[in-house]
Order: structure tokens, then C-alpha cells, then sequence
């Protein structure tokens, strides 16, 4: 096995373990939270840069059924993880509180509630088709 596939599937790992841990909110604390949804943040870039030759060949060949789905799947996955970022970011009470946001806090946690729960589904499905 290549070294590149290693890394591929070791950032997978790391993001499925990191998104698991993220579910338990209750269980690890807000900081631990905050610096999880960090390191989930990282691992995303880093997914989609070892995965740049699927984005390249996005506008080429033929969409059958099964490519049409899984490219849905993946746009949905982006905007559910941009939702989590932007809202979790607003909704920071310890690495982002130099940040002045102080209004639509309601909106963003309803945000952040839904990215993160349609996401995880997204995320689920996306991984399953691996």
C-alpha cells in the first residue's frame, strides 16, 4: 500500500474518531469540544487536499445515477461542515471569545444543532459508500 493511501485512510480514522467524540458534548466539556471541532477542522482540509484529484475530475466524464448521488452527498457534507464552523465559531466561549459576537446566539445554536446533526447523517452515508 502506497504511503499517500496510509495517510488517506489514517485522516479518515482520525476523522471519524473525532467526530464520535464530538457527539458527546455533555461527556468531554466545551473546551474539549472547541479544540475537537478544531482538530475536525484541520482533518477536513486535510481530507480534501489528499483528495483533490476527485474534485478536479468533478467536471469530467459521464454522471450516472450513483456519481450524481455521492456528489450530492459530499456538497451536502460541505455545507453541513461550513454550518458547524461558522456557527460554532459565533458560539465560542473560549478560544474564539476575542470575537465580537454577542448577537444571534439562539440563531447559531440552532444552526450549529442542525449542521452538526444532518451532518453526522451526511458523514454516515458518505462513509458508507467507502
Amino acid at each position: 500500500m502506497r504511503s499517500k493511501q496510509i495517510v488517506k485512510i489514517a485522516v479518515d480514522i482520525a476523522m471519524t474518531a473525532v467526530l464520535l467524540l464530538l457527539m458527546t458534548y455533555e461527556l468531554i466539556g466545551q473546551v474539549s469540544h472547541e479544540l475537537l471541532g478544531i482538530i475536525m477542522f484541520v482533518l477536513f482540509i486535510l481530507h480534501h487536499i489528499l483528495n483533490s484529484r476527485w474534485i478536479k475530475n468533478l467536471i469530467r466524464g459521464e454522471y450516472t445515477a450513483l456519481r450524481t448521488l455521492q456528489t450530492v452527498l459530499v456538497v451536502s457534507v460541505l455545507l453541513s461542515m461550513a454550518g458547524s464552523i461558522f456557527s460554532g465559531v459565533v458560539l465560542s466561549r473560549y478560544i474564539f471569545s476575542f470575537l465580537p459576537f454577542g448577537n444571534g446566539l439562539s440563531f447559531a445554536r440552532n444552526m450549529h444543532m442542525l449542521s452538526a446533526y444532518w451532518g453526522f447523517v451526511f458523514m454516515s452515508l458518505h462513509l458508507g459508500f467507502h
